[in-house]
């Protein structure tokens, strides 16, 4: 400072011809001193003018430069103020001292800290720290600092683990605590905001005992000091500090120290012999020895001497000539050129601070202005402690922050930083670890927004960036990855060329296509033979070639459904198929009439010839094309992406366009089946030899038994099986027709041609009994007022008490806290005494007396008022003056003077036996009344009065409300009460209803966005404070149950959300009962088929000597409907929740009966076959298959079939299971098959002796019809095998409980086929035809 102005004064440019004078001060960082001296500088100012070279007397103060701390620099300047004298100063960086309302004459050289906390925190986000700690100095420079950093730190998403406050005056054991706070935090990096000495004694705190590593960042107070950077292990602190400067000419001014000019000051003094260890002039003895003159300043290496880190000084030296700038303006003038200052002009401190204003100058290359708040330019460097090479601190500027830049640019980085502990790596400091994209942030109750979990994204659902806040669904041809991070197409599902079961379908279609036109091309080679002839040639190629196009029409539903192939798979289907039963009926009906020719009297056949036949054909095809026709025309099908079925694929199919339409083309060729069938079984009768009827009824039975499997399958099965299932079922009816009409023909064509002869044909001998030769189709089958107001407020007791408010009618309704209101005794009359003398002698009470009169006292100047009269009568007015009822602030004043005397009293007076004596001769001082207050503990009108600790009172407050009386005023009016020395929680008391906004009874909504529903979450807005926020439905599976919840959360694996996603409750627990629609029907139909078993039983029993029941082997046949009636039965242990004991029980009592069952038929058939042997010359195979060896054959089967169901017990049996996996919104109780090889190995081992009992049957066809019952076990077997191989795929498929409903079906099915085929026609014969249940029936051979 001395050396600036005695710079100026020396300048010829620079206020010429006039020096400045100055007088320092040193306020000892004592907020006291630095008031005590702004005091001496504010009153001394001198009116007297001195013109004389000599201005040391002088008075005048043109301006203060100072102070370095905020905390006085505020005290100062709330004193200068008003007197207009300006202050600038070099190192008070608070942002309050901005505010141009509280200090208007304040001004400064350093940067607000309102930039350095914007820097702060842009550097803190720069770096990706989320997550720190912050201490400041308890002053006026760290809380305002440190508050303001906060607010932008939060703008930023930086979040704070802890933020305490310290002063250097503070006991040990506070520096303590918060040293023990930076121990234990996780933060990495701590934010400091503090003074020097306030970092120093921190500092040396912390380095007693040892801490984790940390991140310092600093601020220009510490951070660019020397000294601090012998705490090594601050290294890698970085900060802001004022830019460093050169002042030329200072170093030299430093050091011109003569031992006169440092006698003369104590400073000086002082500093010279700390720095030489001696002593100057005649001071008191001590071991130092005296300075000899020999002292070189020069050689000593100091802060006083080192001018290289010029940062707070540079401040200074801009301060002075800031200062001389304002007086220079003020005081000078430029003509032409030449500068003249008049030094005999008086100037005022008000010229000086509006000159400060605009002052705007370079020295030494640095601008020096001033804004509308009184601050520079603001421009830090940023600075690192980096160790060197020889392991000591030093202080390296990295990079520089100029807030005059545009917006995000202000920050530049042009070295590299070293970190803690030498780190070249960015330390890492936060709370939790960003969340990888596919993840969404959950907040962590009660803890800070940068503090979350990061939760896998629900289902269906993706977050494709870090720390997303939320996960968004993809759209609905889309679904997630499986990081859930991207959103692809989801996979288009249909059955293609390209996979295995497509492969196998479609070379099954071109198989069977190209077997039929083998087929055809055997049968045209042989035209003229007569088997091809005797079977209707036309229809027979006719036939062929439908059948060529059914197994072709298959290939449509493979490969990606387009609007042609939707529309052509079911109309040629349907149609080829229907051409197909057409030629089947043709013949059947052919057969029929040929046979009825050959009677005499009859001639059917001129009725039924070619024309007719293909007539026929032609009718009902065209029926079912016109069928096919109206279903194209009003809704065709049409391509359909399927995304229910699946949520994570899309199934392309056709969807049907009219159901009605595609069923009608299924009923119809259902139709054609079953009339078909019925003809065919008409025929059964027939010579054999000439009769196709049995092959068609064969076909047909397979026919009917497909599609009747087909339809659960068709309906059940999910995605591209449903089109599997349908190719299934029209390549299974396409072979069973082409190999049981075509394959018999075949064979004796190509291997048994002496059969193929007219002669043979024509023979009528009964080698075979009669059944059917061509058969037909059987199709199938908020808180308290929290979320409340609108112009309501809740209030501070500075205004909403003020009875003078209450005449803003439109305020009504307003709430807010004021001072308890009290009673004075004795106040009311002492204010009403008033006579004019006493309000004369008062300027105040002359004004309000003469204002509520309307009157003038004493001889004033002339006005329109009349003369007070002396009549007036105070208490005749309502005033405040005169209103003691709302007495509140007034009470305080009463207190506040009580307090006082009391202290007063305690410090003066004793009490003596009772008796009060106060010595009013004792000299008193301030201070003794000072300690005497804090212990003031009285009571005045029944009000309690002491201070604690703080110089505070007890809160106590009333809440009061501004209501509307019937008249339409306001009054006030208390409706509760606020103490602050109740329990917590209890404070806060209502006692009186209130009125709100335009005196409504309901509380007002007022928030920013209502208040989310159970069922949703919080989502914040973007950029918009905390309580904006998005209500966002919770995803599938999850819940919140409460409102304004901020998560969602799912429920347990067995609950599911309720619809409005606000409750889990259990999932609905679905499986096949007794009290469903299709568990009744299953039940219904098991209990119906065992009725019927036993029924047959009891029928059989009643006639059991009878011929026909002897002859089929009667034992066997008891057994076998025993075996039924429990195959029937165990069907229903498949319907009802699934238990330990029901699970193993199905699936072996089911295996075991099936086997049962399948062994008795074995059994019977074999005993045919052998019967028949028996009858021939010199066999008696019989004797080697008795009854003895049936029994056994059984037993033998059977056993094998409990061993294998015993071991799948033992090894890993069927158990109840929980099946979460199929449908997340309900439980699938099932029964887990333990072991798969179990199962398969119990279907299997049945399978096995179906073919062989198939195989047995169809040796024994030949037989005599009358004694051969072999012929129903192969119908049975035809039934029974197409029913299990179509449930294979079905069971595969079918999903849930239909599952267990395909398997009884197969169940029931192929035991309805067993009773029916090989009972119901000795049962109808028993009961209907007594007459053929005769031995001589049944042993005639000559019949035929």
């Amino acid at each position: 400072m001395i050396f600036a102005i005695e710079e100026i004064n020396n300048s010829t440019e620079l206020l010429p011809g006039i020096k400045l004078g100055y007088q320092i001060y040193d306020s000892c960082a004592s907020i006291p001193v630095a008031v005590h001296v702004t005091f001496q500088l504010s009153s001394g100012l001198d009116p007297v003018f001195y013109t004389g070279d000599n201005c040391s007397q002088s008075g005048t103060v043109m301006a203060i430069v100072g102070e370095s701390g905020s905390t006085r620099s505020i005290s100062m300047s709330r004193i200068i103020g008003p007197f207009n004298i300006p202050q600038v100063s070099y190192f008070a960086t608070c942002a309050c001292l901005s505010d141009k309302q509280q200090h208007p004459s304040f001004f400064r050289t350093i940067p607000s800290d309102q930039f350095q906390v914007d820097a702060l925190a842009k550097l803190v986000k720069h770096f990706g720290w989320t997550w720190i700690g912050a201490i400041r100095s308890d002053s006026d420079y760290g809380n305002n600092g440190m508050s303001s950093f906060l607010d932008a730190a939060q703008k930023e998403g930086i979040c704070v683990e802890y933020s305490e406050s310290f002063y250097r005056t503070h006991p040990r054991s506070r520096i303590q605590r918060v040293a023990d706070i930076i121990r234990r935090s996780t933060a990495v990096v701590v934010v400091a905001f503090t003074a020097l000495g306030d970092m120093r004694i921190l500092l040396e705190e912390l380095s007693l005992k040892p801490s984790p590593p940390r991140q310092w960042i600093g601020t220009e107070a510490w951070v660019t000091d020397p000294d601090m950077l012998r705490f090594s292990f601050c290294a890698g602190a970085i900060g802001f500090g004022i830019e460093k400067s050169v002042i030329p000419g200072l170093r030299d001014f430093l050091l011109d120290l003569s031992p006169s000019k440092v006698a003369a000051s104590p400073v000086l003094t002082e500093f010279w012999e700390e720095e030489f260890n001696c002593r100057l002039g005649q001071r008191s003895a001590t071991e130092i020895n005296a300075c000899d003159g020999t002292e070189d300043i020069e050689t000593i290496q100091s802060p006083y001497t080192d001018t290289s880190q010029l940062r707070i000084t540079n401040m200074v030296y801009k301060a002075v000539y800031a200062i001389a700038h304002a007086i220079h303006n003020a005081m000078c003038q430029e003509t032409h050129s030449i500068t003249q200052c008049d030094k005999f002009t008086s100037i005022k401190s008000k010229q000086v601070l509006t000159q400060l204003k605009k002052v705007k100058f370079s020295q030494n290359g640095y601008d020096v202005s001033f804004d509308a708040n009184g601050d520079p330019v603001a421009t830090y460097e940023l600075v690192n402690w980096q160790q060197s090479e020889s392991g000591s601190i030093e202080l390296v500027t990295v990079g520089h922050y100029d807030a005059s830049l545009p917006v995000g640019q202000e920050f530049h980085i042009n070295r590299n930083l070293t970190w803690m502990e030498g780190g070249t790596q960015v330390p890492l400091s936060v709370c939790s670890d960003s969340c990888p994209a596919g993840t969404r942030k959950v907040l962590q109750k009660g803890k800070p927004i940068c503090c979350y979990d990061c939760i896998l994204c629900p289902e269906g659902e993706i977050s494709n960036a870090t720390d997303s806040p939320e996960c968004f669904p993809c759209s609905k041809e889309f679904w997630p990855n499986a990081k859930r991070d991207t959103c692809l197409p989801k996979p288009v599902e249909f059955l293609s060329f390209n996979e295995g079961l497509g492969i196998i379908l479609a070379a099954f279609s071109v198989g069977g296509a190209c077997l039929t036109i083998i087929t055809a091309a055997v049968f045209h080679r042989h035209r003229t033979s007569p088997i091809v002839r005797a079977n209707n040639s036309e229809l027979s190629f006719l036939l062929l070639f439908s059948l060529t196009l059914c197994f072709l029409c298959s290939l449509t539903f493979i490969g990606a459904p387009s609007e042609w192939s939707c529309m052509l798979r079911h109309t040629a289907f349907g149609i080829t198929f229907v051409l197909c039963m057409s030629c089947v009926l043709g013949k059947t009906i052919v057969v029929l009439m040929a046979f009825t020719a050959t009677l005499p009297g009859r001639n059917f056949m001129k009725w039924f010839g070619p024309p007719q036949q293909r007539m026929t054909v032609v009718s009902f095809t065209s029926i079912q094309v016109i069928i096919c026709t109206l279903w194209l025309v009003l809704s065709p099908p049409f391509p359909m992406k399927n995304l229910t079925t699946y949520k994570e694929r899309i199934i392309l199919e056709c969807a049907l366009g009219s159901a009605i339409g595609f069923w009608a083309v299924l009923g119809y060729i259902g139709l054609l089946a079953v009339f078909c069938f019925v003809l065919a079984v008409l025929a059964r009768k027939l010579p054999d030899n000439f009769n196709e009827a049995k092959l068609i009824t064969f076909s047909m039975l397979i026919f009917c038994a497909v599609w009747v499997t087909f339809i659960p399958a068709y309906v059940s099965s999910p995605g591209k099986f449903t089109v599997a299932v349908e190719i299934f079922a029209i390549l299974a009816s396409s072979f069973g027709l082409i190999l049981c009409i075509f394959a018999p023909k075949c064979f004796i064509i190509l291997f048994k041609p002496e059969k193929n002869t007219k002669k043979h044909l024509m023979n009528k001998t009964p080698d075979a009994g009669g059944s059917a030769y061509e058969g037909g189709v059987l199709l199938s089958v908020c808180e308290q007022f929290a979320k409340f107001a609108s112009l309501s407020d809740w209030t501070t007791e500075s205004w909403a008490t003020d009875p003078d408010m209450l005449r803003f009618s439109f305020c009504a309704g307003t709430i807010g806290f004021g001072i308890e209101k009290s009673v004075i005794p004795g106040l009311r009359d002492f204010l009403l005494d008033l006579s004019p003398s006493k309000v004369a002698a008062s300027p105040v009470l002359t004004e309000f007396w003469e204002e509520e009169f309307n009157c003038r006292l004493g001889q004033r100047s002339a006005t329109e008022k009349n003369a007070c009269d002396g009549t007036e009568d105070i208490e005749m007015i309502r005033s405040p003056y005169t209103d003691t009822s709302q007495l509140r602030i007034t009470n305080m004043v009463y207190k506040a003077v009580y307090a006082i005397a009391h202290a007063i009293h305690n410090a003066m007076c004793q009490e003596t036996h009772s008796i009060t004596q106060c010595d009013k001769f004792t000299s008193m001082k301030s201070k003794q009344v000072l300690t005497q207050l804090k212990n003031v503990n009285f009571s005045q009108n029944g009000y309690d009065v002491s201070f604690d600790a703080n110089g505070d009172t007890e809160a106590t407050y009333e809440l009061v409300n501004w209501q509307k009386t019937e008249t339409g005023y306001i009054e006030l009016v208390t409706v509760g009460h606020y103490d602050a020395s109740l329990p917590v929680g209890q404070e806060f008391r209502i006692n009186r209803n209130l009125t709100w906004v335009e005196g409504g009874t309901l509380v007002p909504l007022s928030v920013c966005t209502d208040s989310c529903p159970p069922g949703t979450r919080k989502m914040l807005q973007k950029e918009k404070p905390i309580c904006c926020f998005d209500c966002i439905p919770c995803p599938l599976g999850e819940i919140s149950n409460a409102t304004d919840s901020p998560e969602c959360f799912p429920c347990s694996k067995e609950f599911w959300p309720d619809a409005k996603r606000d409750t889990c409750l259990p999932k609905p627990v679905e499986f096949l009962s007794f009290n469903e629609g299709l568990g009744i029907i299953l039940a219904a139909f098991s209990v119906g088929g065992a009725c019927l078993t036993i029924m047959t039983a009891a029928v059989f029993h009643r006639h059991r000597t009878s011929p026909i029941v002897r002859a089929n082997n009667s034992e066997l046949s008891f057994l076998l409907l025993f075996s039924l009636t429990l195959c029937f039965l165990c069907s229903l242990t498949f319907i009802g929740a699934p238990s330990e004991w029901s699970c193993m029980l199905r699936h072996t009592a089911f295996g075991i009966t099936f086997v049962l069952c399948m062994s008795c038929v074995l059994g019977k058939t074999i005993v045919v076959l052998m019967a028949f042997k028996a009858t021939l010359p010199g066999r008696n195979v019989m004797k080697w298959f008795g009854p003895p060896q049936q029994r056994m054959t059984v037993v033998s089967f059977t056993s094998i079939q409990v061993v294998i169901c015993t071991l799948w017990l033992v090894l890993s049996p069927p158990f109840p299971m929980k099946n979460l996996t199929t449908y997340k919104e309900r439980i699938i109780l099932e029964c887990a098959l333990g072991s798969a090889i179990g199962f398969w190995a119990v279907l299997g081992y049945i399978g096995l002796l179906a073919v062989f009992c198939f195989v047995l049957a169809v040796l024994a066809r030949k037989l005599p019809d009358n004694f051969n019952e072999a012929k129903l076990i192969t119908f049975s077997m035809l039934i029974f095998c197409a029913v299990w191989v179509t449930f294979i795929p079905a069971y595969v498929s079918s999903p849930g409980k239909f599952t267990v409903a395909v398997e009884i079906f197969a169940i029931l099915a192929s035991s309805f086929g067993l009773i029916l085929c090989i009972f119901a026609p000795k049962c109808f014969i028993i009961l209907f035809k007594p007459k053929k249940n005769t031995k001589k029936h049944l042993m005639n051979k000559n019949q035929f």
